[in-house]
């Protein structure tokens, strides 16, 4: 099975205080178009729960694996993304930011013995690798403003999954630094005028978008245009079973 990292050769790496990546073609395109092809039915990620527009609907890789309906090829690949070997691949990329941010080595941060998949057990350290939709909606509605992730996570990789048939516009990943001294509402919302735009990601066909998560990774969705098409993309994670930081107290030092 191909990493969503395996095309290194455009890797687009930015590594200033919020440090990520942009990777087109991020997998072969027979690859892609085999996954896409076998992309689980809406209905199935949405389940029995309420149906919202413009919500978010996840299926995540503990329910995948043991489902008869996902292909073969969809398992095989949340297998690699929540492996070991992932792992590795990732510190490769990120090994230098994490060092900066964190203070800290590889050893002192997970191994094979202690990682495992999400809700399947508690592990040291966490992976999934999920399914997610956004559904449709009638008017111009944003998805999520700038914000920080929960600070038990670690990483966190989108592989966009764009229709051919989707002409909506919106729904991309924005990346922002504060703008003076750090400034939050609700649990780590961040209002637009408290912080400067330094990147609009578009979301598109067989992108990869992935960061580190720290109270630097400040991200956002853009507005969706009215469509009838749903956003899909798959969620790749790593998180720690504890809080890595605390966001108001490590940025006021």
């Amino acid at each position: 099975m191909y990493s969503v990292l395996q095309n290194k050769e455009k890797i687009k790496l930015r590594t200033e205080k919020f440090p990520y990546i942009i990777i087109d073609d991020a997998l072969p395109r027979d690859i892609y178009d085999i996954l896409n092809k076998n992309f689980p039915k809406y209905e199935k990620i949405i389940s029995n729960n309420e149906y919202k527009e413009n919500y978010a609907y996840r299926y995540n890789a503990y329910q995948s694996l043991r489902d008869n309906e996902i292909a073969n090829e969809w398992k095989d690949f949340i297998k690699y993304h929540t492996s070991y070997k992932f792992l590795e691949e990732f510190y490769e990329i990120f090994g230098d930011s994490i060092r900066k941010i964190y203070k800290v080595e590889k050893n002192k941060l997970f191994n094979e013995n202690n990682i495992g998949i999400r809700f399947e057990n508690k592990n040291h350290f966490n992976l999934d690798c999920q399914f997610v939709i956004n559904t449709p909606t009638s008017g111009d509605t944003s998805v999520i403003e700038p914000h920080l992730d929960n600070p038990v996570e670690f990483y966190a990789g989108l592989l966009y999954m764009k229709d051919d048939s989707d002409d909506s516009v919106g729904g991309n990943l924005t990346a922002h630094t504060f703008k003076n001294k750090p400034s939050f509402y609700g649990k780590s919302r961040i209002r637009e005028e408290n912080v400067n735009l330094i990147e609009e990601i578009e979301y598109k066909q067989n992108r990869l978008v992935m960061f580190l998560n720290s109270p630097y990774s400040i991200h956002g969705v853009t507005k969706r245009s009215k469509t009838s098409h749903y956003r899909k993309y798959i969620n790749i994670i790593g998180e720690f079973n504890f809080e890595l930081f605390n966001y108001r107290n490590f940025l006021e030092k």
